[in-house]
């Protein structure tokens, strides 16, 4: 944004005059969603392409452990930055294998598995909770003002999960 701003001659103030309220927004909502995410391990199967940012922000925002973050194609060059956020020695795939990357699922039994509606199910019923990629790419979250909101897909399954446990 501040990239954007300088480009086209916004001055520094101005831009945090605007961010730093929806900054401070994005915190407070997130924090309640740290206190159910933070520790929990995510492994993220390659579906919609949203995954090596989605694997930077449960990282670094939501205290979140990547055991793995897959995805269909990966531009490295585009992704470069992204990468760069995430811990270091973050395994990563590409592609669809999708037996093997199950196997390394049912080996790694993580506390929530982003994936697609083909492997959720299945994935449910073996009690691994799991998290629709494509829901994602439908929700409203625009900006940083928005991190709760996207936290909060993440920690409903985790606590259906806890629900369904004590059912």
């Amino acid at each position: 944004m501040t990239a954007a701003a300088s480009a086209f001659g916004v001055a520094p103030a101005r831009v945090a005059e605007v961010l730093d309220p929806l900054v401070e927004r994005g915190q407070r909502a997130l924090a309640p969603m740290r206190e159910t995410l933070a520790g929990k391990r995510l492994f993220l199967l390659p579906d919609s392409q949203l995954e090596i940012p989605l694997a930077r922000f449960l990282s670094r925002e939501c205290g979140m452990e990547l055991v793995e973050v897959g995805t269909p194609y990966l531009d490295r060059q585009l992704m470069a930055e992204e990468i760069a956020l995430l811990p270091a020695g973050t395994a990563l795939s590409e592609g669809q294998d999708v037996e093997r990357q199950l196997d390394r699922v049912r080996a790694a039994q993580p506390d929530l598995v982003v994936c697609g509606l083909g492997l959720a199910n299945p994935l449910e019923a073996e009690g691994l909770a799991t998290k629709w990629s494509i829901e994602l790419v439908f929700s409203p979250i625009h900006g940083c003002d928005q991190a709760g909101e996207l936290a909060e897909l993440f920690a409903r399954s985790l606590r259906r999960r806890d629900l369904l446990s004590f059912a």
